[in-house]
């Protein structure tokens, strides 16, 4: 079937697009470019209006957060109950289910703290600071020395990257992991567009952007079923979902107008990510173009 082999070679790709049909910086297909919002000359610029899933996807995801949040107040209200969190040290501080955050913890401790703390783990499984505690457990905070923390911010740098794929291609985003020093995300152009490093000021520039917005990264768990209705645009998602997703639910995380298929965790708001550099772009040519943005 020709999705699943574009689903299937767009796994092959590599980030050092070293692959046999690769093309790679500065090759745009022999399309010329309009000058962008930057002022650099045969470049992107963001689209205007944005795609129209974008909207269609804000507005499910705004109901289903209402909804959540609002069972979210209810839980705290009727079964919060005391806790005792334990840090690495062994000290054991006072918490409350369903209310506490790891987050909240840190700044009791101090203010640096909790501005250096990347993510934390509980019971030994990553955890979003601002997601509240659930029951007695152990709690660390880890800064960006360690690797699991330094996962988790490639992984944030990847969804900013993500959002200004989107918002500037207006593609199919496929996967976008936290690899060593770096990150990566794949996205289907349906338009066969031509893609060159003549784009990554545009890029960049809109990364920046959103890195200064602060844009809340929130997680959200949904049902399989609502899942493949959000992402019906996205065929590669909807693979995901149906191969790989075995459970009921599952979540999403989203950080201004992305919205993405996620396990998290993530960093607080994209204002942590201090910066990113966009080094290569990968174009594997099927019936369609696939890409692939690498950044360190």
């Amino acid at each position: 079937m020709a999705d699943q082999t574009v689903v299937e070679r767009m796994s092959e790709l590599q980030v050092d697009g070293s692959k046999k049909g690769a093309k790679e910086n500065g090759k745009d297909g022999g399309k010329k470019k309009n000058k962008n919002v930057a002022g650099d000359s045969a470049g992107k610029t963001e689209l205007s209006p944005p795609p129209q899933y974008i909207d269609e996807r804000l507005t499910l995801y705004a109901k289903l957060k209402a909804e959540h949040d609002a069972l979210i107040a209810e839980r705290a209200a009727k079964d919060s109950k005391p806790i005792k969190v334990t840090l690495p040290d062994g000290k054991v501080v006072d918490a409350e289910s369903w209310k506490t955050t790891p987050y909240q913890v840190a700044c009791e401790i101090s203010q640096g703290l909790a501005d250096n703390t990347v993510i934390a783990k509980v019971n030994d499984d990553v955890w979003d600071l601002d997601r509240p505690l659930e029951d007695d457990c152990s709690l660390q905070l880890l800064k960006f020395d360690d690797e699991d923390a330094q996962a988790v911010y490639w992984h944030s740098s990847a969804h900013i990257l993500g959002e200004a794929m989107e918002r500037v291609y207006g593609g199919c985003l496929c996967y976008g992991p936290p690899i060593e020093n770096g990150f990566y995300y794949d996205m289907f152009l349906d338009n066969n567009e031509g893609v060159s490093s003549n784009d990554f000021p545009c890029l960049e520039n809109l990364c920046k952007k959103i890195i200064k917005e602060k844009q809340p990264f929130e997680r959200l768990e949904i049902k399989k079923e609502t899942l493949l209705e959000m992402f019906k645009y996205n065929k590669f998602k909807c693979r995901i979902l149906n191969e790989k997703v075995t459970t009921p639910t599952t979540t999403v995380y989203r950080c201004g107008p992305l919205i993405d298929l996620c396990r998290g965790p993530h960093v607080r708001h994209t204002g942590k990510i201090k910066t990113l550099k966009i080094h290569k772009v990968s174009l594997k040519k099927t019936k369609k173009a696939c890409m692939t943005l690498c950044c360190y």
